[in-house]
């Protein structure tokens, strides 16, 4: 249930602080941040570094809780955080990175001490914190120079699929 909550109140909250009718100005970035967490359940479709499981979450299985965090929290989020990042002050716009992390890792910890989100194969809420930190900044990244961050998410993926030695080559 808090899942789907969390899905209503993103919504809400991207209508009322959010850039709802410059909309397709944040949708290659949304597009971008969709595609990787589709990327990581293809990549790991058999070896999930963390799941959704089923119950405490209303959704059946991991896909279905994946599917509609990305495609109701990702946008919702991205529609407030990058219409509202600051533009001038490197300690402003410094300050915006670090509560967009917080706030996402918040989500996380919150999901991960109800048991809505569970770690598996090495990944833990450290991993977590260190993602975040890489994804909240590539994500200002893609909104501002796109095709320097599908160059460095190369590198970054290659990395983490290594590192936590996801059979790539033997999935289907």
């Amino acid at each position: 249930m808090f899942l789907i909550l969390f899905g209503i109140i993103s919504i809400i909250c991207a209508w009322r602080w959010g850039d709802w009718r410059n909309w397709r100005l944040y949708l290659p970035t949304i597009q971008y941040f969709i595609m990787g967490d589709m990327l990581y359940n293809l990549f790991t479709w058999n070896y999930s570094l963390w799941s959704y499981p089923n119950p405490p979450n209303l959704l059946p299985n991991h896909l279905l809780n994946n599917l509609f965090i990305m495609f109701t929290i990702y946008p919702s989020t991205m529609l407030i955080f990058l219409y509202r990042f600051p533009k001038q002050k490197l300690v402003k716009l410094l300050l915006y990175i670090f509560i967009w992390i917080l706030l996402w890792l918040g989500f996380e910890l919150v999901m991960v001490l109800n048991g809505l989100c569970v770690y598996h194969h090495g990944w833990t809420y450290g991993w977590s914190v260190a993602f975040a930190c890489i994804m909240v900044p590539m994500l200002i990244l893609h909104h501002k120079r796109p095709l320097w961050a599908y160059i460095l998410s190369v590198p970054i993926t290659v990395f983490l699929l290594l590192w936590f030695d996801v059979p790539v080559l033997s999935n289907k």
